[in-house]
């Protein structure tokens, strides 16, 4: 073979290497047609408008948030690749999705159409919310208002829970795979419950929460899920499939602590009262069928026996007040110290102390974690925050 000879093979991979580096990565508009849903999971079809058209193809790797449907005008991004067999170039897509919001909740209902007929919205299939949850998992985005305000409703009213936070992506390219992400590593931790949000937002910005893989993996958990998505208007196919929908973060931080730790107080120290209650009531019963039988002539030679029946009653009655007390101070002194423990154990306590603590790229610097490779991190002490940035690091 000469120099200016060269195979069919050859000449393709030549095409299609100058295709994708000169052309790289394109956002398409244009109108579905001879779209083929492949048995093998993946997508065919053309792209066209009133002066061409392009073949396309999306592998069944690429999640779809739609159905698609010849005629629907669709955005479409990806690479221009050649496909050999056939000598003919296409577009392999990374997403579709409609065009404009009209398209995008036509997408929604048509997913929120097809979940419902599996079933997953059936209330069959719902994980009952704990009365008393001291293990709650948070996913939702590191910053904004929602983390802020779940964890301060959390620590209000009830600062005994172990809350789990996973910083999360909520909107966005990856977003959705994040939240699935999230929702299996807190699944295996054994919690009694997890808070799934994020703020307000337009259709866009809460796109993540509408997808199917999001929905499956709230649909598969074994934990009882909260959503909280958005304001009080909103409503994502997340919030149809949870155990328990919340109108904002803020409300479904207090439906994880309905039962807050006041109310275990409360609790406690009203069925310590019903239990002394009813022992004084059992107490006089007592009494009163004693008094009954030293009116009785045949009973009366059992006097002593009987005073010391009362005696032994008393004591009795003294032994379990004192008892119930004991358990009651002794679980009351339980809580108290979770309660200390647990404001010990909060990462910003060092802070009053005059320590400072070190952050970068939203997450906290362990002792055991290394600053090589950081460039910049904040120092954060109780009333102020710096900027540092790093020049180099040594090992101590």
């Amino acid at each position: 073979m000469t120099n200016n000879q060269v195979s069919v093979s050859d000449l393709t991979r030549k095409i299609s290497g100058l295709l994708s580096a000169g052309i790289g990565t394109v956002t398409v508009v244009g109108e579905i047609s001879n779209f083929i849903n492949h048995s093998s999971g993946h997508r065919y079809f053309s792209l066209k408008d009133d002066g061409a058209q392009i073949n396309a193809v999306m592998w069944r790797s690429q999640p779809l948030t739609f159905a698609p449907k010849n005629g629907m005008k669709v955005i479409a991004t990806g690479t221009v690749s050649v496909y050999a067999p056939r000598g003919q170039y296409q577009l392999d897509c990374r997403t579709l999705r409609p065009l404009g919001i009209g398209d995008l909740y036509l997408a929604y209902e048509e997913l929120k159409a097809r979940l419902s007929e599996k079933g997953y919205f059936d209330a069959a299939h719902k994980h009952r919310i704990p009365q008393l949850a001291l293990k709650i998992g948070v996913i939702t985005s590191p910053t904004g208002a929602a983390v802020r305000d779940i964890k301060t409703t959390l620590e209000r009213r009830l600062p005994i829970a172990e809350v789990f936070f996973r910083p999360t992506l909520v909107q966005g390219d990856g977003a959705a795979a994040d939240i699935v992400a999230a929702i299996r590593q807190l699944d295996s931790l054994g919690l009694d419950l997890i808070i799934c949000g994020r703020g307000g937002g337009s259709i866009e910005d809460l796109w993540a929460f509408n997808m199917e893989n999001v929905a499956d993996a709230i649909y598969k958990c074994n934990t009882p899920i909260i959503s909280a998505v958005g304001h009080e208007t909103d409503f994502t196919i997340a919030d149809f499939v949870a155990d328990l929908r919340a109108a904002t973060p803020t409300a479904g931080a207090e439906l994880a602590s309905r039962n807050t730790q006041d109310d275990l107080v409360n609790y406690v120290n009203s069925s310590v009262r019903e239990m002394t209650a009813s022992l004084h009531r059992q107490n006089e019963n007592r009494r009163h069928k004693i008094e009954y039988w030293l009116k009785s002539c045949a009973t009366k030679y059992l006097t002593q026996r009987i005073n010391n029946s009362y005696q032994r009653i008393d004591e009795a009655i003294s032994s379990m007040t004192k008892s119930m007390q004991y358990r009651n101070a002794t679980l009351l002194a339980k809580v108290e110290h979770n309660r200390e423990l647990l404001e010990t154990l909060h990462p910003m306590r060092p802070l009053e102390k005059g320590f400072a603590v070190l952050k970068s790229n939203g997450k906290f610097i362990n002792k055991n974690d290394s600053m090589m490779g950081l460039t910049e991190i904040k120092i954060i002490r109780t009333k102020e925050t710096a900027i540092a940035s790093i020049t180099e690091v040594k090992d101590n």
